[in-house]
Formats: C-alpha cells, structure tokens, sequence
C-alpha cells in the first residue's frame, strides 16, 4: 500500500528532474552560443580598428601626396620636409602594426599587405630624401625624381586601398555569423516556449484529473463538515495518497458524529455551570465596586476635612491676629503727634500695603475651603491665551528678582475654552511660582499653549530647575505631600482639584537636573463635555 501511495511523488519528481534537464540543456547552448556572439563581438571590434587604422594611413598618404604636389607646384622644400615628416608617422605606426600581427594566423593576408605598404613607404621616403638633398636649394626638382615620385605615390595609394578593403568582407562574414546563431537563440526559445506549454497544458489536465477534482470534492465535503453536517462521507477508487486522505477523512467524520453528542451534553453541563458562576461574580463585582466607591468617597472627606482643619488653625488664626494688630497699629500712627506729615503717609502707605495683602491672602483661604467643600467652577467661556498673558504680567517681576527669563509660547490666534478664570488663574499661578522656586541660581521658564488633535487646549509650564525625583513623581499631586521646610504640601493637589472640576488633566514630566514639565489639557469650548 506504502509503494502505491509513492506513486503521484515518483511521477512528479521525474517530471521535476526531467524539466530541470531539459531547462539546463538549452540555457548550456544558449550559453555557448552567447559566447560565441560575444568572441565574434571582439572580433569585429577589432577589425573596427584596424580599419579605422587603415582609413588613418590612407589619409595621411593623401596629405603627403597632396603636400609633394605643393612642393613641386610651388618650389617649396618645407612641404616636402613635411611629407617626409608624416612618411615617417606612417612608417612607425605600421611597424608597430607588423609586431602586434606575428603569429596571428587570420591576419596573415594583411600583414603581407602591411609589409608591401611599408616597403613602398620606404621607397617613397627615400625619394623624397634625394629630392630634398638634390634639388632644396635651388627650388627646382628634378622631373626624373618627380616621375618617379608620381609613380610610388601611385602605388602605395593602391596598397592603402586594398588594405581597407581587406577588413570589408571579415567584418560581413562575423555579423553573418552572428546573426545566424542569434535566429537559432530565437528559435530555441520558441521551440522550448511550445514544448513547456503543451507540458503545462498535459501536466494541468493530468493533474485535475488525479488530485484537483479530488481535492475540491473533499473542500466541499470538509465545508458540509464545517457547517455541521457530521453525516457527510466520500467515496474514490483512486490508489495514490488521495485515496489515503479520502479514508482518514471519513473515520475523522465517524469519530465527530460520535463525539457531538458528549460535546452537546458536555456543553449544557458546562453553560449551567457558568451561569451560576457569573451571577455570583455579579455579585461580588457589585459589592466590590460599592466598597470601593464608599473607601474613595470616605477617603475624599477624611482629606478635605485635614485640608480645612489645617487652614483654619495654621493659617487662619496667626493671620487674623496679624490683621488686629495691624489695625492697632493703624490707630497708633494716626493717634501720634507727628512733626512733619510725610513719615506718617510713608508708614499708613505701608501699613495699607500689608492690609491689602492680608485682605488678599484671606480670599485665597476663602477659596482654599471652598475647594475643600467641592465648591464648583463657575464655567464662562474665556481665551485661555489671554489667561496666560495676564499671568505673565503678574509673576514677572518675581520671575525678574529671581533671575529668571520668561518665554511664552503661544497658539496662533484664540484658545477659547469654558473654565473659571479666577480658579485656573489660580493653577496657573500656582506652577509658575513652583517653577521659579525650583531655579534657584535663575534660568528660563516657558509657558506654551497648543491646540492638540483631539480639539484639546494644552497649556504646558516647562522648568529648566532643579527637577523632581522619580519617586516624588508620584506623590506631588498628594494632599500634603511637600519638600518645602514651611510648605503644607496643598498647591499641587488644589492645581489637580482645580483642572479636574474643569473635566481636564494635568500630568507631570520630569529629569532630575535638566528640567520639569507640567501639562494640562482642558477641553476646549466646542468640544462636548465630559460628564
């Protein structure tokens, strides 16, 4: 049964070895011939030059036959001297063209054409020499020289001729050859293009016969299967590895249709279970979710309640008996009999000072218990870009005395968001002093405003101080959490107090060393509002 089941694999890997043969077979002579083309390629740029070479001798024949002419016509020794001259070029030149043709036996035709050339070069060279030796001085030539001068230049012009036409026919035989084997590259890849589509044609029919009809009935039968239909079999008289699949196929269908009912029955068993399990998670979820609401909610009042009771006794207390003896204070300068009135105005204009900061300080407290008493923002919509400017008026002289430089970075045109301007003023404010307390040596502190791509105003307060410890990072927006020696550790939970009545977030970047960064983003004015 083993050797049946091989059958489809042995016809396929000779088909595969046999193809791979064949494929060789032709690209081996389609390499050799290519080789060819290419040697006879070399050869006829060889021949290119040697009648390229052959055109420049010829040339320069004519040039020293035309400048003997000169000479005679006009009595004029220098022209022969200058035929001499290219005489003598073409002489080295074909010597050195004799050399280089030794022992290449399919320019032994032209080398014999080259020496003839070369001889009567020589001759035609020594012709002129005699003519110059015997008759230069006068400016009359001798007619027999001339004659015989006439006679080499004749001759030498005929050798120069039959040596370009000597090329002609070797260059014609190589592209004729060439062409030939590129006709037979053409008609081998015809003939292996037909032979390979009538084998893809047999080899595709053979094989839907014997394995893609096959293999599509059993996707259908494996689809019925699919869809739930367990009683599906399928039948074959094939004798190769699909009869072997179609088998393993209906005992795998047989082994189904007797587990679906366990399954079924395993499945009811198992939903009850379920069932009753998820209504006792429901439960305990629903009792843990109002745990926890009641444990932040208790948690919330416990905080509150330690922010008002720490206002009220450390704040409040020391600040009202400040106000009373200010007040005191007040009476006695007004009360003391003063020789010149003007140390009484610059006291009362001090003491007016102090009174307006207790005064302002105590709104600050009002507004500190509010917050503890989740008073809610009173939401009008402002330009939070016009915010930030105000807050730079107000901190830059602080900013100045502390040696650090402001920069705002702000968003083209208006930020125009639903928010309560004293409290986010307040938030505001509250960074940037933090800020220029955490640059105690000075540097610069940038605020920036952006409108991000989720239609959020983002103002961001960025330090180059001190910086915040990883750990810290966590704790910063803590009630009572603090670094300060006289800090009560209120200012950053207020700020996310503040933001989150605003249906905003603040959070916090920072490297020890290098810089801080906080970031708050507030929904702006036509963005729906998160309840």
């Amino acid at each position: 049964m083993s050797a049946v089941r091989k059958k489809l694999g042995r016809y396929i890997i000779a088909a595969f070895f046999l193809n791979i043969f064949a494929i060789m077979s032709v690209g081996a002579m389609c390499i050799m011939l290519v080789g060819d083309m290419l040697h006879n390629i070399q050869n006829i740029r060889l021949e290119s030059a040697h009648v390229f070479q052959a055109d420049e001798i010829n040339n320069k024949i004519y040039k020293t036959i035309y400048a003997i002419d000169k000479a005679v016509i006009n009595g004029d020794s220098d022209h022969l001297i200058y035929a001499r001259d290219i005489i003598g070029d073409v002489i080295d030149e074909l010597a050195i063209s004799v050399v280089e043709r030794q022992g290449i036996e399919h320019d032994l035709d032209e080398l014999d054409k080259l020496n003839a050339i070369l001889t009567s070069l020589a001759k035609f060279k020594a012709v002129v020499g005699d003519l110059l030796e015997t008759n230069a001085e006068f400016g009359v030539f001798e007619p027999v020289l001339i004659k015989k001068l006439d006679k080499l230049g004749v001759n030498v012009q005929l050798k120069s001729e039959e040596l370009r036409s000597h090329h002609a026919p070797l260059i014609s035989s190589l592209v004729d050859d060439s062409y030939h084997k590129m006709r037979f590259i053409l008609f081998l890849y015809l003939l292996s293009s037909l032979i390979g589509i009538l084998a893809s044609v047999v080899a595709y029919m053979v094989l839907t016969r014997n394995t893609v009809s096959p293999i599509m009935d059993l996707a259908k039968a494996t689809q019925d299967v699919a869809e739930g239909d367990l009683s599906v079999r399928v039948a074959t008289d094939s004798e190769t590895e699909i009869g072997a699949l179609y088998e393993s196929f209906n005992v795998m269908t047989e082994k189904l249709e007797l587990h679906a009912q366990e399954r079924e029955e395993f499945n009811l068993e198992l939903a009850r279970l379920v069932e009753v399990r998820t209504i006792e998670l429901q439960d305990a979820n629903r009792t843990l979710r109002e745990t926890q609401s009641e444990l932040v909610r208790m948690e919330k009042i416990a905080t509150l309640g330690q922010i008002a009771a720490s206002v009220n006794h450390e704040i409040k207390t020391p600040l009202n008996s400040l106000y009373l003896n200010l007040q005191l204070l007040t009476r006695k300068i007004n009360k003391y009999d003063w020789p010149e009135e003007k140390p009484r105005q610059g006291l009362l204009t001090v003491t007016g000072v102090i009174d307006n900061e207790i005064l302002r300080i105590s709104d600050i407290l009002e507004e500190f218990v509010q917050y503890a008493r989740f008073a809610p923002p009173d939401l009008q919509e402002k330009d939070l870009n016009d915010i930030i400017r105000e807050l730079e008026v107000t901190i830059r002289e602080t900013a100045r005395k502390a040696g650090v430089d402001l920069e705002l970075d702000l968003h083209d045109g208006p930020l125009p968001v639903k928010l309560d301007n004293k409290k986010i003023t307040q938030a505001l404010l509250n960074l940037g002093v933090n800020a220029i307390h955490a640059m105690p040596e000075g540097g610069t502190l940038k605020i920036q405003s952006i409108l991000s791509s989720k239609n959020d105003a983002v103002v961001r307060v960025i330090d180059n101080g001190t910086g915040i410890e990883p750990d810290d990072q966590e704790k910063i927006f803590e009630p009572f959490f603090t670094k300060k020696e006289k800090g009560m550790g209120f200012g950053l939970p207020i700020v996310r107090r503040i933001i989150e009545d605003h249906h905003g977030t603040i959070t916090c970047k920072s490297v020890v060393g290098e810089f801080t960064e906080f970031e708050i983003k507030l929904p702006a004015s036509n963005q729906e509002q998160k309840i």
